[in-house]
């Protein structure tokens, strides 16, 4: 694999520490000095130029496959995976996202994968503390939504209820379920909740705190 970096920091140099010794990696910073430190390490170019100027581009992205946009720029990362995937034809662009804010905006210019520190570290947070018993396995793309998974406590008042009939809270809903013997369900509306079974549950991220109290804790 061909790998352009633009950037060449920190995240740029341990990245390159865990990636495969037989890929191909170009490097581009503006900056000579920190260009230079990846001068004597698994890396096939280094080149002194403007990762957001289409001419150091071009010559870096000569069978890439794959840019990934690492400077502490947004604009810049955004022009660099831009000119990348539509004007020198490279199949895959990540972009580094420094300001949570930009991250839609970013990928609404066809990015294939943009991501924020910020907000990766949130989520890991969000899934850790607070709810006891209730964990996040998924956010919803382009969404509030997320998709939770708990054990059926034996004080809600769900238990002994079918779907059809438990008021859930808002529009959160009932995916899969799994009772305590591990058979899988795929709920419908007469589909009895049971202390002790493990449901799958899509809703708003502000219901997470009301669906824990009222099914969980």
């Amino acid at each position: 694999m061909k790998l352009v970096i633009v950037g060449a920091g920190k995240l740029a140099y341990y990245l390159i520490r865990e990636l495969e010794s037989d890929s191909e990696i170009v490097i581009i910073d503006k900056d000579p000095q920190a260009a230079l430190k990846f001068a004597d390490y698994s890396v096939s170019q280094v080149i002194n130029g403007d990762g957001s100027s289409y001419q150091v581009l071009k010559a870096a992205c000569k069978n890439a496959d794959m840019i990934v946009a690492l400077t502490d720029q947004d604009e810049t990362n955004l022009i660099a995976c831009q000119i990348a995937k539509k004007h020198l034809s490279v199949p895959v662009s990540i972009c580094r996202v420094n300001n949570p804010k930009n991250q839609e905006v970013i990928e609404s210019f066809g990015v294939d994968h943009a991501f924020s520190e910020t907000q990766i570290l949130a989520h890991l947070i969000e899934q850790e503390i607070d709810y006891s018993g209730l964990r996040i396995v998924h956010r919803i793309q382009n969404s509030d939504h997320v998709l939770i998974e708990f054990v059926l406590s034996d004080k809600a008042d769900a238990c002994g209820k079918s779907l059809a009939e438990y008021k859930f809270i808002h529009d959160s809903r009932v995916v899969v379920m799994a009772t305590k013997d591990g058979e899988t369900i795929t709920p419908v509306g007469s589909t009895v909740m049971e202390a002790g079974s493990q449901i799958m549950m899509v809703c708003s991220v502000k219901d997470i705190h009301p669906i824990w109290k009222a099914m969980v804790q």
